[in-house]
Parts: C-alpha cells; structure tokens; sequence
C-alpha cells in the first residue's frame, strides 16, 4: 500500500494493518507538530466514525492508496475563526434575550440551563485563543461572575441574572 501524508510518501509492509498504518500515520504527523486532518482509503474519505475495530484490523494488502493532509492547531483555529465568531455573536445574542425574558418576569430556567452549555464553550474557546496570541487571561474573572450567576439563579433573582448577563458577562463574551 502506498501512503501519502501531506509531501511524504512511503510503502506500507504487506502484513501491516490498517490500524497499524493509522498509528503510524499519526506519529509521523505528531512528529511535524501536526494533526491529520483528512483520510482518503483508495478514493474513500474515512472520518472518524468510520474508523472501528473491524476496519483497523483489515490487511493494508486489501488497498492501494491512503492519501493524508494534516495542520497545525493554529492552521485549524484559524480556518475556524469565522465559525467561532458567528457561535459567539449567537451566545451573546441568546444570552440578551434570556436577559429581557429575566427582566419581564420569566421564571422557567430551562433555556437559560441550556445556555449555560454554550457559554462554557466559548469561554473555553476565548481562553485557548488567549493563551494561544500569549495574551492574559480572563478566565478567572469571568469564572467569578459565573459563579454569581449561579448563586442568582440558585436563589431564582432573575433581576439579578439578568443584570449579571447585561452588565458583566455578554459584554465580556462580545469582546
């Protein structure tokens, strides 16, 4: 089997399995930095839901061309960029109309429950992109007012959730 990983070409043994390609593949572009990206099986594209304990075990003999492309995780953030960007404006978008629902009196948490989720993410998303530029964190305060939040929707003040969204943490979500 001939194996292509980005300009790097290479001859798997007969006896080799797919799954022993596939951890080779990995290492090499681990090696350079790099993730793979994209598998190509004899005109095939693999994802990941393709790769199980029944493929790996299949003999490289049965095929004749794994073609992969890899990046680096800057090269993957940045493709990204413009995905993370419209999921963020749709957080703070989400977040102003859970705070104006707070505000008129709405007392069922669910959707805000939901929210939550989604602001994990992108805070998650932010502080890799922070550490990432070298620039500092603002992990820690936006944990604090999380926590407020919490302690708000613990005791069910909505007026003070929706303060909390308005004043502290959309503002720092948008910038």
């Amino acid at each position: 089997m001939n194996i292509q990983l980005d300009n790097e070409q290479w001859q798997a043994g007969s006896t080799a399995t797919l799954g022993d390609i596939l951890a080779d593949l990995s290492e090499r572009a681990h090696a350079r930095a790099r993730i793979v990206t994209t598998l190509i099986l004899d005109s095939r594209r693999i994802t990941d839901r393709d790769i199980d304990p029944h493929l790996l075990r299949q003999s490289s003999s049965s095929y004749g061309l794994l073609v992969a492309t890899s990046s680096t995780q800057q090269e993957i953030l940045e493709s990204a960029q413009g995905a993370i960007e419209r999921y963020r404006r749709l957080v703070v978008t989400e977040g102003a109309a859970l705070a104006d629902q707070f505000r008129m009196g709405a007392q069922d948490l669910s959707a805000f429950d939901l929210w939550l989720g989604k602001v994990a993410d992108v805070v998650e998303v932010i502080e890799n992109g922070r550490k990432r530029v070298g620039t500092g964190s603002s992990g820690q305060v936006m944990a604090g007012w999380i926590e407020e939040l919490l302690a708000a929707r613990g005791s069910h003040d909505t007026v003070r959730m929706a303060d909390l969204l308005e004043y502290e943490i959309l503002p720092r979500i948008a910038a």
